[in-house]
């Protein structure tokens, strides 16, 4: 009988609760992501409809998520955003459950955000670099991501004032 029962959990609960946990880490990961997109749009002391549309078109590519699900995600964060301290409890997060590559798209994200508006301020200029450095990308990188973002408005008519930005900055 006890076997049955330890048998039953095993299969049944455990890894349910597995699943479970797994679903609060991701959940978790896609909040503190979208809280620090959050405090990228509002860099400039300016919430642009346009940025926000880059946030929401952002989350929906990296996460895979619906457009309900992304609009709940980004309440959500919002929410968390203001209630933030800084921005490590979120990189700290994001450290811990994204590899390189995740946090390099992050990155890259970051900057949809940044240049969507076609203005960069430079409070958000340094607020891409200092994430970048709280979630150990190599600044080559860094600069590869703000390009490729860059390049990818470049050919959609978007950021045309940006093409003759000094890199070196």
């Amino acid at each position: 009988m006890i076997e049955a029962i330890k048998r039953f959990y095993e299969t049944h609960i455990t890894p349910e609760s597995e699943d479970q946990n797994a679903a609060a880490v991701q959940h978790r990961l896609q909040l503190a992501s979208a809280a620090l997109l959050i405090e990228m749009a509002q860099a400039d002391n300016q919430r642009h409809s346009m940025e926000f549309q880059a946030i929401h078109d952002g989350i929906m590519e990296v996460f895979d998520l619906s457009a309900e699900e992304t609009a709940e995600l980004i309440e959500l964060a919002d929410e968390e955003a203001h209630a933030a301290t800084d921005h490590f409890e979120f990189t700290h997060l994001i450290n811990a459950g994204f590899d390189y590559a995740g946090k390099t798209k992050l990155v890259e994200l970051l900057w949809r955000v940044c240049l969507a508006d076609a203005e960069m301020d430079r409070y958000e200029e340094q607020l891409v670099r200092k994430i970048a450095e709280l979630l150990h990308i190599e600044h080559s990188d860094f600069i590869a991501a703000k390009l490729r973002v860059q390049r990818d408005y470049s050919t959609t008519g978007h950021l045309d004032d940006f093409d003759d930005y000094d890199e070196s900055r």
